[in-house]
């Protein structure tokens, strides 16, 4: 591009030795005039051209760039998807193991699963409570309840009933309920979760582990309550 317009600039300063005579009746400064002229005009065009292909070099960068953001981006997004599905995973294991081991079941340990169940459930939903309650379906009264922290919204028996036998989770306001799909010996239980993330609690996926969590809570403590009658 620079060897270019030096070459139009050299030629210009030699205009008055190239042109020596008149040519085709045109008089030689006005020849010389012109082709100073169509020299500057050449000149002109060529970086008109070139600025052209610069700022379409500039945006055709530009759309790499994005690319390579979003690009980035994705990944970001799929690796943290794929350590959140890893995480759930661990979740059920951790859980399935727990209950693998009901053979050397003790209050211990009955305590250490419903906190990692609440804490799981604290984890999905990003909440900053959930509780465990065991509730007598027919006496209407709390038997056992568990809960992370004294953050958690009291809620009353009558409501948690009210969801009927085929309403296994339900929103009520910033409280999020899920029941165990039955009951044994007339014990239901009931995952609650205050003030946790609205994205997260609508996630099918998360709304099937929490299910599958309330559920393993109420064949526990069947377990340890049938131990303990036994013993």
């Amino acid at each position: 591009m620079y060897w270019f317009y030096l070459l139009i600039f050299i030629i210009a300063v030699l205009i008055p030795d190239i042109i020596r005579t008149d040519i085709f009746g045109v008089p030689q400064e006005r020849f010389e005039e012109f082709a100073i002229f169509v020299l500057g005009i050449i000149g002109f065009l060529f970086f008109i051209l070139k600025e052209h292909q610069l700022d379409v070099q500039r945006k055709e960068k530009e759309r790499e760039q994005r690319r390579l953001q979003q690009t980035a981006k994705d990944l970001v997004e799929s690796y943290s998807y794929i350590g959140e599905i890893n995480r759930k995973m661990d979740i059920l294991m951790q859980i399935g193991i727990g209950l693998s081991e009901r053979p050397s079941l003790n209050k211990t340990r009955e305590a250490e699963i419903y906190k990692s169940i609440l804490e799981s459930a604290n984890f999905l939903l990003k909440a900053e409570c959930t509780s465990l309650r065991f509730v007598n379906t027919k006496a209407i009264r709390t038997i056992k309840e568990v809960s992370l922290n004294d953050k958690c919204n009291s809620f009353k028996n009558d409501d948690l009933l009210k969801m009927g036998e085929h309403v296994h989770i339900k929103h009520f306001k910033d409280i999020m309920v899920v029941s165990s799909h039955r009951s044994i010996n007339d014990i239901k239980t009931y995952l609650i979760i205050s003030s946790f993330e609205a994205s997260q609690g609508m996630d099918n996926n998360n709304q099937e582990i929490l299910k599958y969590l309330v559920s393993q809570a109420l064949y526990l403590y069947s377990y340890a309550a049938k131990n303990t009658k036994s013993a």
